[in-house]
């Protein structure tokens, strides 16, 4: 009895002490396996560029990604090595999973049609509870360059992600929005329009809006996917830098 009344505790303690960067993650991590078709629009300047991909996931380092639009790109995961290649590049980039920058290991983890990656850069940072904004509740974390604030519904979903300069918030820098929301599985939300706007200097911005269509959790998906053989030239040299392909 007393065994089981201290696993009850430690237990609760943990459920007390989780911040709403790791309850997000955990109902993330649900998720095993993805298949999606993503459409990404990006504005700025008086340009607009249009990205379209289909995306397919699974939650052991696997990933493949066909961008046809607008440079036709394939980047494929085995789980063990990580390899991209855009046509007409003169090379293909290649590194072992363990050997990949923390950017590309949180685009790889991340789960496509979340905003995981942007969570997973708060995970382990203390958190403040501040004002609700009307329904939203807020909580703000302090990251190494921005002050971050996550903000979440009545049904706890999480609705938008603001950034700022300072703990002030004062000064806005980055704001993204999600709606449109898709239960994947039970209590797992994904927001299938996600609206963004960044600042980039001289009262610039720039928009981007992702559109995911076709979103599919949990099931089976194909092995045949997850092998680079099957999709890339064997007459492709790859490379473990991208400075070794454009000479940067």
């Amino acid at each position: 009895m007393k065994h089981c009344l201290f696993l009850f505790a430690l237990l609760l303690a943990v459920t007390l002490s989780a911040t709403e960067v790791d309850r997000l993650l955990t109902e993330y991590q649900q998720i095993k396996t993805v298949t999606c078709q993503i459409r990404r629009t990006s504005s700025g300047g008086n340009q607009t560029v249009r990205f379209l991909s289909r995306v397919y996931w699974q939650n052991d380092d696997r990933l493949h990604v066909e961008n046809l639009s607008p440079i036709p790109r394939r980047i494929v995961s085995n789980g063990n090595t990580f390899f991209s290649y855009a046509q007409g590049d003169p090379k293909g980039f290649s590194r072992p999973v363990d050997a990949l920058s923390e950017e590309m290991t949180i685009s790889l983890r991340k789960i496509p049609g979340t905003p995981m990656d942007h969570l997973l850069r708060l995970k382990g940072l203390e958190e403040k509870k501040l004002n609700p904004d009307g329904t939203l509740t807020r909580t703000g974390y302090q990251a190494e360059k921005r002050y971050v604030v996550l903000r979440v519904d009545s049904l706890n979903r999480l609705e938008g992600i603001d950034f700022f300069e300072t703990s002030t918030l004062q000064e806005k820098v980055a704001s993204y929005r999600y709606s449109n929301f898709k239960e994947v599985l039970s209590g797992v939300w994904v927001p299938l329009l996600q609206e963004a706007v960044l600042a980039v200097g001289d009262d610039q911005e720039v928009s981007e809006t992702v559109q995911v269509d076709r979103f599919v959790a949990n099931e089976p998906v194909a092995k045949t996917l997850f092998d680079p053989a099957t999709f890339f030239d064997k007459q492709i040299d790859f490379v473990d830098s991208f400075a070794k392909i454009y000479g940067e």
